[in-house]
């Protein structure tokens, strides 16, 4: 008998365990602060959302490495949720499913790669607002690159 609550116990306190995961943002989630390292497209509407714009960065450096950073803006008064991807130089980079609340912007970023002189680095992203998804125009890539 005390075997049987013994494994009652351990299943148990392994499913209050595994619940108790934060439900934040991922890690590739973050805040956004830019500056002449971020070469960006154009913010686009979200067709869910009027309110919802995102769009697509490319972070480089003096040290000749990039990034693809995939920027969502929330100015609706409600919170929304997102997810999606960003394919950039390091590769598709999933951005979890989150969260975003009203007033604020985040990116998700993607990986880091470096890249010698006079290259490019592009990137595309999809934005899942609310469940619907939406793929930023691959006429619109960030493209960057030459001796920075």
């Amino acid at each position: 008998m005390r075997f049987k609550a013994l494994a009652v116990a351990i299943a148990a306190t392994s499913t209050l365990a595994l619940a108790a995961t934060p439900a934040d943002a991922a890690v590739n989630w973050g805040t956004v602060s830019t500056n002449s390292n971020w070469h960006c497209t154009d913010y686009k509407h979200h067709p869910v959302s009027d309110y919802v714009n995102f769009k697509v960065c490319i972070v480089a450096n003096a040290n000749h490495d990039a990034q693809a950073v995939l920027v969502v803006q929330n100015a609706a008064s409600v919170a929304v949720a997102i997810g999606g991807t960003v394919d950039g130089p390091g590769g598709l980079e999933t951005c979890a499913d989150s969260t975003l609340n009203p007033g604020f912007t985040r990116g998700c970023f993607g990986g880091t790669i470096h890249f010698g002189p006079d290259k490019f680095a592009s990137a595309n992203a999809t934005l899942k607002l609310n469940g619907v998804n939406d793929k930023y125009s691959p006429n619109s890539y960030a493209i960057v690159y030459g001796p920075v």
